[in-house]
């Protein structure tokens, strides 16, 4: 009984994290940069409930991915970062795979999109960005 508890715990607070704060539009580079830490905290999510087997949650998350991305997208392509771009796609790509493979019950497809949206993350990050000594990531100088 106290296991289940708990798991519901974790639900209730994953839904809470997924849900905050999408940026759909990408307008400049303190857009962007929340538009990252929704990534990162709609990635995480998705990921430990991939983890607890939690369809809805996975499916919730991976739907504010898709959204994210494409505002990621749309930004890359107004800045004329063709790299950026791509990869943009690539992460759009594999977080619509998440997505369905939860929507068509595939399960066996969503590590590997998983991985193909993690190497989309680490692609973008090693062109473009640059960790902070105090935590976070910003634009290489120049970048933009």
């Amino acid at each position: 009984m106290q296991k289940q508890a708990w798991l519901v715990v974790v639900g209730v607070l994953l839904t809470g994290i997924i849900g905050t704060s999408q940026s759909r539009e990408i307008a400049d580079e303190t857009d962007f940069e929340a538009a990252m830490k929704d990534v990162g905290k709609n990635f995480g999510a998705v990921r430990s409930a991939m983890e607890a087997r939690e369809g809805e949650t996975v499916a919730s998350g991976a739907e504010n991915l898709v959204s994210i991305f494409e505002g990621v997208e749309a930004f890359f392509s107004a800045h004329e970062l063709k790299h950026g771009v791509t990869v943009a796609g690539q992460a759009l790509q594999a977080a619509t795979d998440i997505k369905s493979a939860v929507d068509n019950e595939t399960f066996g497809e969503l590590v590997g999109a998983r991985d193909r949206l993690g190497a989309a993350c680490l692609s973008c990050h090693t062109e473009y960005r640059e960790q902070l000594e105090e935590g976070g990531f910003r634009f290489k100088p120049g970048v933009l």
